[in-house]
């Protein structure tokens, strides 16, 4: 298994931005008030301007080969919060054919941005069985590196914090991949030339979109409101599909893990369809997946739901924020919520 921390990425990104300012002295010989122009330290507190210039500037930040890429010249970026600090941390995913270094940029007591001279990973490192992949913490404490193999449901998460701009290791535990562990957070990445998540500056674990959900689905409906109850599940591919006497669709690994609401019984439901709505029975919702597409990609997104794996969930949406699929997505017809969604566990 590949280590999950490499040494490598060097600290660089050198401009130093220098201001001009009028000063006066005097002439020792003459006693005339001469004006001189002297630099003085460039007063650029804002970690969004720093950010700026790193994703600006990307390949300034070099991986050792040790990392085992071949970069295509794009990248990735997320904000997370990982120190407590109040100020994002940014990490810098760069892209490549099977695996993706991911560099952690933080603002230093200097106000500038350092990135870490190690780097976790994601994808599939040497095209083969291994699995890697990056959560960021609920908590805003830390960074997960998470390790596993087709086949395997047994994956490692690895716990790095941060010292100063260096990573380091805290704890490790082995889990089930269909139930999840409590604290870890999906990541969103945005390319670097999409600047939208950092203006928005808000971090994956800042507490603002956390996995607790909730908020406002407790109570009464509102006037629009419609709700699901049901139990949250975990299922493989093959579990999937299986039962229908087919493989996986678009050739994605079977062992992928895929998370829905099984409600507790089917219902009609009315919702977005491409074109207009539509209303049929529903058994089951589609919430996330940590899936590996056929290229050996990792596509992950609502890891949250890992942790409340075999509960039961009330959820709640506005009526007819349900979207039908049009495509052979996993897991196969399944609908989805849309933005409106608020839940509560029930036990």
């Amino acid at each position: 298994m590949l280590p999950l921390a490499l040494q490598g990425c060097s600290g660089v990104g050198g401009r130093e931005t220098v201001h001009v300012t009028s000063t006066q002295w005097v002439d020792p010989d003459t006693g005339e008030v001469v004006e001189h122009a002297e630099p003085e330290a460039a007063d650029d507190s804002s970690w969004q301007s720093e950010f700026e210039w790193v994703l600006n500037h990307p390949g300034d930040y070099p991986v050792n080969s040790a990392a085992q890429y071949t970069p295509d010249g794009t990248y990735e970026y997320a904000l997370v919060e990982a120190n407590g600090g109040g100020t994002p941390e940014l990490l810098l995913a760069v892209s490549s054919g099977h695996t993706q270094p991911v560099i952690v940029f933080t603002i230093g007591d200097d106000g500038k941005a350092h990135a870490s001279p190690e780097v976790l990973i994601m994808g599939t490192p040497g095209n083969g069985a291994a699995r890697e992949g990056v959560a960021a913490s609920a908590s805003g404490n830390g960074i997960y590196q998470i390790s596993g193999s087709a086949g395997s449901r047994e994956h490692l998460s690895r716990h790095f914090v941060l010292d100063g701009a260096s990573l380091s290791k805290a704890s490790e535990e082995t889990f089930n991949i269909t139930q999840g562990l409590p604290d870890h957070q999906n990541i969103e990445w945005t390319p670097t030339g999409d600047k939208s998540a950092l203006t928005a500056g808000v971090p994956v674990g800042s507490g603002s979109g956390s996995a607790s959900g909730s908020d406002g689905a407790s109570g009464e409906l509102q006037a629009g409101q419609v709700e699901f109850t049901g139990t949250v599940r975990g299922y493989t591919g093959e579990e999937l599909m299986a039962p229908l006497g087919y493989g996986m669709p678009n050739g994605e690994d079977p062992n992928s893990v895929y998370y829905v609401l099984d409600l507790d019984s089917p219902l009609m439901v009315r919702g977005r369809t491409a074109p207009g709505y539509k209303t049929e029975e529903v058994k089951r919702f589609r919430l996330g997946h940590d899936e590996i597409g056929a290229r050996g990609h990792s596509y992950q997104d609502g890891l949250e739901w890992a942790q409340y794996v075999d509960k039961r969930v009330r959820i709640v949406v506005d009526e007819g924020d349900v979207n039908f699929p049009t495509d052979t997505s996993m897991p196969l017809g399944t609908p989805g919520f849309g933005e409106s969604m608020t839940y509560t566990v029930l036990e």
